[in-house]
């Protein structure tokens, strides 16, 4: 049944996903042995000569959850139940979720002492959702509750997913010894764009056979996709339009990443950036818009003479459960800023080549404002193997603990990261937050003296003395 796939469906992914944001991951900030470090402030300078990010191996992916399985759970006769109160006290009457999933399709990194520059090709998918706790109500309350029987729910939600390509070229100039400035400059292709707004609301009539009642409308607009809506009404995506999108060249946009690290003495920085100053502008010509009525949606409910009958082969036998979406005039497609992240941090070199860290993210995206700060420390042992811990603080939960690794050869390099890890692994059920970046380089080519950056120069230097 259609109505039951679309209830399951949304709980399911809410449940899943609720009160999450999507940022960088922080420890990779101070990985400064892993050139895609270079993306969260183009003002740092890679510590290889030659650096080749393997096709496709370098993924990243951000989900920050602001319910943990403790919160909403407990334990009773060996049996974990559903704490209803616990899920439903951590709901807010409006409620945003966010989410993001990065992957490096190619990558090349060339650093001087004076100068470097970069190649990247990235595809980017962006979720964001906003919510109303009408449904977590009814579904988990039931529908003759006490505080939904005969009480409308409100069903106001917008969903936002799109996706896009970035061609970006980056470049890093050394002014003087302590000041290094950085600027990325991003051509984005924007590969599909779904807005789907939800206004309705659901309630049960005070009523002996308890029937459920929706009202209200979907509105649906697409770009980049084609027309989604078959002869039916269905929504299907084809996913040939999207790669035909990026082929072509349409809803193109534009971005810049700043940065800056300035050395204030031999073992002291400070570094700041700003990313994704830029928006992608939609073609009017692959635009569609839908609407679909909830009011054919409709839970007749159960027939009390059959269930004390005993005739269970149909107790419910009405249910109406077609959403069909129509085509309709619609206004010409927004432009869509990207998330802005600014980025505060400096670093302490302690003892030869062992970094502390501390940085100060904020990203801002849809007038949402997600904070995040970060300690780390992490120690390289020759070229070939490094090793970090982080400790994160983000706007939904105090304690996030992370680590990094990078393991390899001459040629190649291997890393893993993420600023929650440990934690989750530590107390999963307590986990409110999982992220995770990893990827494979290849590193070659030795930096001539005069050509090193002045931190690598240092540590070399203190190697031959000792």
């Amino acid at each position: 049944m259609k109505l039951k796939k679309y209830i399951l469906l949304t709980f399911s992914l809410m449940a899943l996903a609720h009160w999450s944001s999507a940022q960088q991951i922080n420890t990779l900030y101070f990985m400064n042995s892993v050139p895609q470090n270079t993306k969260l402030n183009p003002g740092k300078q890679s510590e290889a000569k030659w650096a080749v990010a393997f096709p496709v191996t370098n993924m990243g992916l951000n989900v920050f959850n602001g319910v943990s399985l403790n919160d909403v759970t407990y334990r009773s006769n060996d049996s974990t139940i559903l704490d209803i109160d616990g899920l439903l006290d951590k709901l807010e009457d409006t409620n945003r979720q966010m989410s993001m999933l990065n992957s490096e399709v190619f990558g090349l990194y060339f650093q001087k002492y004076k100068w470097g520059v970069n190649l990247r090709v990235n595809y980017t998918n962006i979720e964001h959702l906003t919510y109303s706790k009408g449904l977590f109500n009814t579904v988990l309350k039931g529908p003759a509750s006490q505080e939904v029987l005969g009480n409308p729910q409100p069903l106001e939600s917008v969903a936002k997913v799109f996706g896009f390509m970035d061609v970006a070229i980056g470049g890093n100039y050394r002014i003087n010894d302590k000041l290094v400035v950085g600027m990325t400059a991003k051509v984005l292709f924007g590969s599909h764009n779904v807005n789907a707004k939800l206004n309705g609301q659901i309630y049960q009539d005070d009523e002996a056979n308890l029937p459920l009642v929706l009202n209200g409308n979907i509105e649906l607009a697409s770009n980049g996709l084609g027309d989604i809506v078959d002869e039916e009404g269905s929504v299907t995506i084809d996913g040939d339009n999207i790669a035909e999108d990026i082929a072509t060249f349409k809803n193109v946009g534009f971005a810049i990443d700043l940065g800056a690290t300035y050395q204030f003495s031999d073992k002291l920085s400070f570094e700041a950036s700003a990313l994704n100053l830029g928006t992608i502008f939609w073609k009017d010509d692959t635009n569609y818009n839908y609407n679909a009525s909830l009011d054919s949606i409709n839970y007749d409910g159960m027939d009390p003479v059959n269930l004390i009958n005993g005739n269970a082969d149909n107790p419910f036998p009405s249910i109406g459960d077609s959403l069909n979406f129509v085509d309709v005039a619609g206004e010409a497609p927004g432009n869509t800023p990207l998330p802005t992240i600014v980025n505060l941090a400096a670093t302490y070199e302690f003892w030869d080549r062992a970094t502390a860290g501390a940085l100060f993210s904020q990203m801002f995206y849809e007038g949402e404002y997600y904070p995040s700060f970060t300690l780390s420390a992490d120690k390289q042992f020759g070229k070939f193997f490094g090793f970090g811990l982080s400790y994160t603080a983000d706007k939904f939960n105090a304690f996030n603990l992370g680590g990094m690794i990078s393991v390899g050869f001459p040629g190649l390099q291997v890393y893993v990261l993420s600023d929650n890890i440990l934690s989750a692994a530590i107390q999963y059920d307590k986990a409110r937050a999982a992220n995770l970046r990893f990827g494979i380089n290849l590193p070659f080519g030795d930096v001539e003296k005069d050509d090193m950056p002045n931190s690598l120069k240092k540590r070399m230097s203190n190697r031959r003395r000792r």
